[in-house]
């Protein structure tokens, strides 16, 4: 019994021993973690709070300078993301001593301001591309991002358009000038109604009941096209530019008339060419001749006659 006794008690001073040594090292190993972490944490926090009072500073300087409520909610989101980056460049090369080279520190910070200035980016890089490529000029009649209308100027990060009415309702200026950022070229077609080509092929559809004469009808429509239209040949100084330069080019350029019947109705379309400006006045000539002329002849149009859905781009 004596030598069990002795032995449990040696045991016990072992665990015990085992025990204090081992609490003894994590101690020292957080006491060493933390005397080497206690200095990085110092200057992490004093970063923090230079860079909170930099940013309060200057929202306190733009709020006295800057009236707009929407470029106030501008300033204050920009110099949020600012502030974070900052910070992260700032702390980066003190807990992470590979980062203390200045060549990694500037590619870091080159790929932060990349990030969070993404969109001023490819706004400058489409530009670029607009002086260069020039995909349309102030004076232009464009299509893009759901928006048409006429530029009116192009700057470094956006391009402004008076805007037009789709073509479907008349495409006159609505008065709005709509600014546009340059990035939309490249997620956005673009349509240009003036630059390659000057003219768009426009149709007017003139239903007419077959019961009538639809032969004068067609007859009618000829004789109005042909005054009531410019006269375009190859000899035109604008075809021929853009037969040189983007070889555009057409086998017939005289307006023409073509035949369909639909639902008891015979559908005359009058196909002509047009400048994308005075295409409304064109229409309302040539109609306000329909009405007239068919009237004296007693012909009548096909009120039930549906018409198809038009191009509302420009």
């Amino acid at each position: 019994m004596p030598e069990e006794q002795t032995q449990q008690q040696t045991g016990q001073i072992l665990n015990t021993d085992s025990f204090l040594a081992l609490r003894k090292a994590i101690v020292d190993y957080f006491a060493a973690s933390i005397q080497e972490l206690l200095p990085r944490i110092i200057v992490t926090l004093v970063i923090l709070i230079v860079v909170i009072l930099l940013r309060f500073l200057l929202l306190r300087l733009a709020n006295r300078r800057v009236r707009n409520q929407s470029s106030r909610l501008r300033w204050r989101t920009n110099s949020t993301y600012f502030a974070i980056l900052a910070f992260l460049v700032l702390a980066f090369p003190v807990w992470l001593p590979s980062l203390r080279s200045i060549a990694t520190v500037l590619g870091i910070f080159g790929a932060g301001i990349l990030i969070v200035f993404k969109e001023v980016f490819l706004n400058l890089a489409a530009w670029f591309y607009i002086m260069i490529r020039r995909p349309f000029e102030i004076g232009n009649r464009i299509s893009i991002g759901g928006f048409a209308g006429d530029v009116l100027d192009i700057r470094l990060l956006e391009f402004a358009v008076m805007e037009v009415n789709p073509r479907n309702l008349g495409g006159q200026s609505t008065g709005r000038i709509v600014h546009l950022p340059n990035a939309l070229l490249w997620t956005t077609p673009l349509g240009n109604a003036s630059k390659e080509f000057s003219f768009n092929w426009n149709e007017i559809r003139v239903p007419v009941k077959s019961t009538d004469n639809w032969k004068r009808a067609e007859q009618i429509l000829r004789e109005i096209a042909s005054t009531s239209t410019e006269d375009i040949s190859d000899s035109d100084a604008r075809i021929q530019q853009s037969a040189n330069e983007y070889a555009i080019s057409f086998s017939r350029l005289h307006p023409g008339i073509f035949l369909e019947y639909q639902k008891g109705a015979v559908v005359l379309t009058l196909r002509h060419l047009s400048e994308p400006r005075t295409r409304r006045m064109t229409v309302d000539a040539i109609w306000r001749q329909i009405l007239e002329r068919f009237g004296a002849e007693g012909i009548q149009l096909d009120e039930s006659y549906e018409e198809p859905p038009g191009d509302t781009h420009f």
